[in-house]
């Protein structure tokens, strides 16, 4: 991953290059668009947003010509654009502006909300388009009817909850995005700033009670659209949550139960909202405040 950064900050065309090359891979391994972001988010953190608009518009270009040629679709590179950099790009350069990690996850939490209204009002039944998409897979209609009827109630139970975390799961790759070019921008500096900034990272209280407010709210009132607000505000409280939890375990060989909390938030859910929780209350507890390393004591 290094590598390929340096490779990126040779030039504006190598940038466009490599950021072209992932944004084309991400359409066969989604995972790899993090990179090709982060690669775009590099760019503007160093050398601005002019910069980084070049370079965004030479790949759109170049993804383009290839979607072009290779599956007749121009608009690939157009929605590659917007979709996966334009959001990078504007928290990329809020980040290089205030230089505060909070203040980029924020900003990105703010609009995700908005794009919530956006979601509920223009397509309020989104889970019916993700059961169209996810039922074939499954080759339901082939079934016989007692064991279609089971496996509908299933996949609408999952249907209903892609609507409620798509803006929070997309919310959280644009983060993650950032975080990963704030990164590359620490190594190829040879700086220990993005450490010391990610275990220093808190949101606030007036976030935090906004969340709590949002929290009481979608249990009384019962609405999808106040339960998605309130996945992303999870989402965003997650990354406190998990600067808390590596202060803690920066002070012992702890990395096993890092690696452990990594991978229970994987497979449950609950985990994912605990370390959201915690993050929240991080905000008045302040617990890295105890979290420190023992004196060094004189043999």
């Amino acid at each position: 991953m290094l590598a390929i950064a340096r490779y990126a900050m040779k030039s504006p065309f190598h940038a466009a290059t490599v950021a072209g090359i992932l944004a084309i891979l991400s359409l066969f391994i989604p995972l790899v668009s993090v990179l090709s972001g982060a690669i775009v988010g590099l760019i503007i953190l160093t050398q601005g947003l002019v910069a980084g608009v070049r370079v965004v518009l030479v790949s759109i270009a170049g993804v383009t010509l290839v979607g072009y040629l290779l599956i007749q679709s121009p608009l690939t590179g157009v929605a590659i654009g917007l979709v996966q950099w334009l959001p990078v790009m504007l928290l990329a350069e809020v980040w290089r502006r205030s230089r505060s990690m909070a203040l980029m996850l924020l900003t990105g939490a703010v609009l995700s909300l908005l794009v919530v209204v956006v979601q509920y009002l223009l397509w309020p039944d989104s889970d019916k388009t993700w059961m169209d998409m996810i039922r074939p897979m499954f080759q339901v209609d082939a079934l016989a009817e007692a064991d279609r009827a089971r496996i509908d109630d299933v996949l609408s139970v999952l249907a209903y909850w892609m609507k409620i975390v798509l803006v929070a799961v997309m919310y959280s790759t644009y983060a993650a995005t950032l975080l990963a070019a704030r990164w590359l921008q620490a190594r190829l500096a040879g700086s220990d700033g993005y450490r010391e900034e990610f275990l220093a990272l808190r949101l606030g209280r007036m976030a935090a009670l906004a969340a709590l407010l949002l929290t009481v709210a979608a249990v009384l009132l019962r609405q999808d659209w106040l339960l998605s607000m309130l996945m992303v505000a999870l989402a965003a409280f997650l990354y406190q949550g998990l600067a808390v939890l590596h202060r803690w375990a920066g002070l012992g060989k702890r990395g096993w139960a890092l690696f452990a909390v990594y991978v229970l938030m994987l497979i449950f859910p609950q985990v994912v909202a605990a370390v959201a929780a915690l993050g929240v209350i991080d905000n008045w507890a302040n617990f890295r405040a105890y979290l420190k390393p023992p004196p060094k004591t004189d043999e």
